[in-house]
């Protein structure tokens, strides 16, 4: 059930990264046509509430209209943003499938783990109001972990740094995703599993962290999170149909989830009401809510400019390293193009945001469809509104086939997954999950690419005797991908 249901991130397991970079390269082939059960209807024709007015109108809208074919994507909503002001705002396909409904820019999609970012700016106004500290520790407010806990603030829960394992790659699962369970429940089970690793040393991300973090939100407000989210954040920013899941309800322009199944479009799998109401990423919006949520993080008034730098500054490990995450959102980028962003997947949605702060350019993409590759889409509309956020691809090298072979091997990342590498004509070779080969070559020592991609590895050497140790795993400009090298 979990292929089904599962709400994979971008970036963990790393399994879910590399099927993710096996769909993303450049778009060659013809497009075809969605394979779905009976008889296919025609996609919808796009409907579009802001006029586009770039120089080339049909460029965007052609890419996506391709792209959605060749992987099979009933529907998407494309939001672009300038300084805070909606620049497009589009539908293509069909949010309903089997009653022919088409996407407009009012179709409401879940938000998989795009709603952290949000349960990190709640946190944030909590700390403004003297509610909290982001140095707390958590058992503070979760006594429930009183003896396992220790040294777990809620910095580390809102940085991925906790060591507090992801209940959804727990094994034994410590979790049914088809039972109810109330807060005190699953802080109580969350507390049954072991520690990753020790507090601030390693990040790997965790979606048990942000669920902590949404009852540590209901324990200070005497409220469920949703309510102060209403009150604090989607009211005051005008975010008109932007809420919590509410799967019984009756809401007007809903999408319906997808997932492919042995190459066929399926419904969604059920998954219990608990799982609807989580802080991990359990939201509707649409791409004219998110537009209201870029224009407050375009200014100072929703947060402060410090808040902001808070939320964006790549954490800090106790060794001294840098990831590149913060506080519900992925920091990247190059000088004069710093980049921030997070993608989610959820019940048969996947979405992404990202916000090239120094351009004042966002683009957040939302589809219908469980592993569409959101990231990539997100990121090649991005560089076609505007070529010059594009990052420049790096020149190929050549490398002794001794060296090209040192960095070869079998590297295991912390939740457990692993990535082997094997030397060939020139370039390492990986296996996707997809059955893909992927040639990575070498630009500059350490450092090897995909042509035509945004992805990239970097390897780490030891210290002690300049071995070959780690390799991470990116898109362009940095990752929390990290990954020791085992044999």
């Amino acid at each position: 059930m979990r292929n089904r249901t599962g709400r994979a991130a971008r970036f963990t397991p790393i399994a879910a990264a590399l099927t993710l970079l096996s769909v993303t390269a450049p778009l060659r082939a013809a497009p075809s046509p969605l394979p779905a059960r009976g008889t296919a209807r025609p996609a919808a024709p796009a409907s579009s509430a802001v006029p586009w007015r770039a120089s080339a109108p049909d460029t965007i809208d052609a890419w996506v209209e391709a792209y959605m074919r060749a992987h099979h994507i009933p529907g998407l909503a494309l939001g672009i943003y300038r300084a805070g002001r909606i620049v497009k705002a589009k539908g293509y396909g069909l949010a309903d499938v089997e009653l022919d409904v088409p996407v407009t820019p009012h179709t409401i999609f879940q938000s998989g783990s795009v709603g952290k970012q949000f349960t990190s700016a709640m946190i944030l106004l909590l700390a403004r109001d003297g509610k909290l500290a982001l140095d707390d520790p958590i058992t503070k407010y979760l006594p429930e972990g009183a003896d396992v806990w220790k040294g777990i603030t809620i910095r580390n829960l809102l940085t991925h740094t906790s060591g507090i394992q992801d209940y959804e790659n727990a094994d034994p699962p410590i979790v049914d995703l088809r039972r109810d369970y109330t807060d005190a429940q699953l802080a109580h089970l969350f507390a049954r599993l072991p520690l990753v690793f020790p507090p601030g040393t390693t990040w790997s991300y965790s979606n048990t962290g942000y669920v902590l973090l949404g009852i540590i939100i209901d324990r200070v407000t005497g409220a469920h999170w949703n309510v102060f989210l209403h009150d604090r954040v989607f009211g005051p920013l005008g975010m008109k149909t932007a809420r919590m899941i509410g799967l019984p309800d009756i809401i007007p322009n809903r999408a319906s989830g997808y997932v492919m199944d042995d190459g066929h479009l399926a419904n969604q799998e059920w998954v219990s009401p608990t799982w609807e109401h989580t802080a991990d990423g359990a939201l509707y919006f649409t791409v004219l809510d998110l537009a209201r949520w870029d224009a407050g993080l375009s200014g100072d008034a929703f947060l402060t400019a410090a808040e902001k730098r808070e939320m964006w500054t790549p954490v800090h490990l106790a060794d001294g390293t840098t990831t590149s995450y913060g506080f519900g959102w992925e920091v990247r980028g190059r000088p004069g193009h710093r980049v921030v962003e997070h993608a989610g997947g959820w019940q048969g949605f996947s979405t992404h945001i990202v916000r090239y702060v120094d351009d004042s350019v966002t683009v957040a993409v939302l589809t219908n469809l469980a592993g569409a590759a959101t990231p990539h889409i997100a990121h090649e509309v991005a560089w076609l509104y505007d070529p010059a956020l594009r990052p420049p691809e790096p020149h190929a090298m050549r490398l002794d086939p001794g060296k090209l072979e040192s960095y070869a091997g079998l590297y295991r990342f912390p939740e457990g997954d692993t990535l082997r590498l094997t030397a060939s004509s020139g370039a390492l070779r990986l296996e996707t999950p997809r059955g893909t080969t992927l040639e990575f070559r070498p630009s500059a020592p350490d450092s090897f690419f995909v042509a035509g991609t945004e992805w990239r590895l970097r390897f780490e050497r030891d210290p002690k005797d300049g071995s070959v140790a780690w390799v991470r795993v990116l898109r362009t400009l940095g990752s929390p991908d990290r990954a020791r090298r085992v044999r």
